[in-house]
């Protein structure tokens, strides 16, 4: 599956970054997910980096990346590489072969990279379906409301 990158990047401001699931920050997770989408790595490549993969020097943000075997670096602008630091940081997890990235039944797969995507791409479905939770107002034995 392919997610277009300017999209990604264009979604990137509806990242709650105060959001949380069990006490784990999702929300830095997500806009670091969706930064890395963003530069142009594949849903592939995200879900097979490690924390160890990520480095900084001369304040630029550089991902060890590998494509067809072969590995090179993905250098993030400041603006997204700063996402991606917050959340190594967040997570401390700074060098260690941790999965970069994890869910709640473990390390993030190519899917669950999607789901991220998606969960930001359709906002507004999020919102309808909340909707039918909101209690009815109180009729009176006759049927009508109060």
């Amino acid at each position: 599956m392919h997610i277009d990158p300017q999209e990604a990047l264009v979604l990137l401001p509806r990242v709650d970054l105060g959001r949380t699931r069990s006490g784990k920050a999702v929300g830095l997770r997500d806009g670091a997910v969706l930064a890395l989408v963003a530069v142009g790595l594949s849903t592939i490549e995200i879900a097979a980096l490690r924390a160890s993969d990520v480095t900084m020097t001369h304040r630029k943000v550089l991902v060890l990346v590998r494509r067809n075997g072969v590995p090179w670096f993905a250098r993030l602008p400041s603006t997204l590489g700063g996402r991606l630091m917050v959340w190594l940081s967040e997570a401390n997890i700074w060098n260690l072969q941790e999965p970069l990235f994890r869910g709640c039944r473990g390390p993030l797969t190519p899917m669950g990279i999607w789901k991220i995507y998606d969960r930001y791409r359709k906002p507004r479905a999020r919102a309808r379906r909340s909707l039918h939770l909101v209690p009815k107002q109180p009729t009176t034995a006759r049927g009508r409301a109060a």
